[in-house]
């Protein structure tokens, strides 16, 4: 049986911290069915971090608006994997970004590579007018 949760939030910066705790609450429902704490507290951390990084490119890619766009994020729980998927209305991207020149110290660049080595899927597509970028992870 799986459990579906979704929350609509301005896609604003002060809001980061909005999907990023709820993120954390959700995770948090998988834990506690004999994993190490370890496991469970890396499980959570990886899914805020992801969150965090797909919501502020979310909203740095925004562009202006007269008020601000919605993003919305949809968690599926299943037994021992949550998937995550944000949603929102921004101009297309590719997921498939190198990974950054790390020794030229770049400021930009490391959203999609962090998503892409703390979870065990990503996958992005492209409906009508929205992105949607999915991440997955089992427990």
């Amino acid at each position: 049986m799986s459990s579906i949760i979704t929350l609509t939030l301005p896609g604003d910066p002060l809001f980061t911290e909005v999907a990023r705790q709820t993120t954390t609450s959700v995770a948090s429902l998988l834990t506690g069915e004999n994993h190490s704490a370890s496991d469970e507290t890396q499980f959570v951390h990886d899914f805020e971090l992801a969150i965090s990084e797909a919501f502020t490119n979310s909203v740095k890619y925004a562009g202006e608006h007269d008020t601000p766009p919605t993003v919305t994020l949809t968690f599926e729980l299943e037994k021992r994997r949550l998937t995550v998927s944000l949603l929102d209305a921004n101009g297309p991207f590719s997921i498939d970004t190198p990974a950054p020149d790390i020794e030229s110290y770049p400021e930009n660049g490391y959203g999609l590579w962090i998503i892409r080595r703390v979870m065990d899927s990503v996958t992005y597509r492209r409906e009508g007018n929205s992105n949607i970028i999915s991440m997955s992870k089992t427990l």
